[in-house]
């Protein structure tokens, strides 16, 4: 049940593209594109667990044909373009609203840099969606929302900056159509590349995404088979990722210094009495203040 090939969708294309090499913020140290590091105890569901190794390659799996199909994250060539002609109805478009919307975005992996510790990447933020999305009026551009990746089977800072910002991208291409065309099709499958021409949407050869293939009856008075197919626009820049765009982890701050951590005593306090009248009792309260010791160990005295 596993497409095993090197076609689109094969187990063996995926490996493939997660064994390709991207090069570092230095310019000449290199690094696997997409490896899969971790452990499960299978308490968690199957859904969970696939979606999880998945994560670590910005990929999905597919069921399609009777054959599970698996996508690292890359760029495809699209085979085929519906055209105005394709169509057998009119195309549905659907977009999502501005304020839902992420600007900036975290991941959070296991780093192998400490000790597999979570830990978060650098913020990455991009200038241009954050300026679209701060209303109009304001002074700065300040409307950040950032978006949180957990990333359980990444260890490396730098691969997960990466697909912190593939999926901070990814979210950004918001346009979904829904086209039904006839049964040319149909050969298409979840997470294929198709482009799109359409007149009246002004598209010209646009990059979309197919997210799900459907066999649907179109017309009433002669009805015929027809291929409905949930599309989603995307970019060749969502995995697309630039040497300067890395950016060096937070280090952690120094540690207490050794032996052992005796308390100094606070500074020569000095105490004042006051009388406080309570119904028929009168209350003495002494009041002493203090500086607090200077010493590293002490939070409050």
């Amino acid at each position: 049940e596993i497409n095993d090939t090197t076609n689109a969708g094969g187990f063996a294309a995926a490996a493939n593209t997660c064994d390709q090499n991207v090069t570092l913020a230095d310019g000449s140290t290199t690094e696997t594109r997409y490896t899969c590091n971790g452990f499960t105890n299978f308490a968690a569901t199957r859904e969970d667990i696939i979606a999880g190794i998945t994560s670590s390659m910005a990929g999905t799996m597919t069921y399609s044909n009777g054959k599970f199909n698996a996508f690292a994250g890359a760029n495809q060539t699209a085979s085929l373009t519906i055209t105005d002609d394709d169509c057998l109805s009119p195309v549905s478009v659907t977009t999502k609203h501005r304020t839902g919307l992420y600007n900036t975005v975290k991941a959070m992996f296991a780093d192998e840099n400490a000790k597999f510790i979570g830990t978060d990447t650098p913020i990455l933020q991009n200038s241009t969606f954050l300026s679209n999305d701060t209303p109009s009026g304001e002074t700065s551009a300040n409307f950040v929302k950032t978006m949180e990746v957990r990333l359980p089977f990444t260890t490396s800072n730098t691969m997960a900056q990466r697909l912190g910002k593939i999926a901070l991208l990814h979210h950004r291409e918001t346009t979904t159509i829904r086209v039904t065309t006839n049964l040319k099709f149909l050969q298409l499958q979840p997470a294929d590349y198709v482009q799109v021409t359409n007149e009246r949407l002004s598209f010209s050869d646009k990059l979309f995404e197919v997210i799900a293939v459907n066999m649907v009856i179109e017309g009433t008075e002669n009805p015929v088979l027809a291929c409905q197919l949930d599309l989603k626009e995307i970019s060749t820049s969502v995995y697309d990722f630039a040497t300067n765009e890395y950016s060096t982890i937070q280090a952690e701050g120094s540690d207490l210094t050794s032996g052992t951590l005796s308390v100094s005593a606070p500074s020569t306090s000095s105490i004042n009495q006051t009388a406080t009248i309570d119904g028929p009792n009168v209350k003495i309260n002494i009041k002493v203040t203090w500086t607090n010791a200077s010493n590293e160990a002490i939070q409050g005295t």
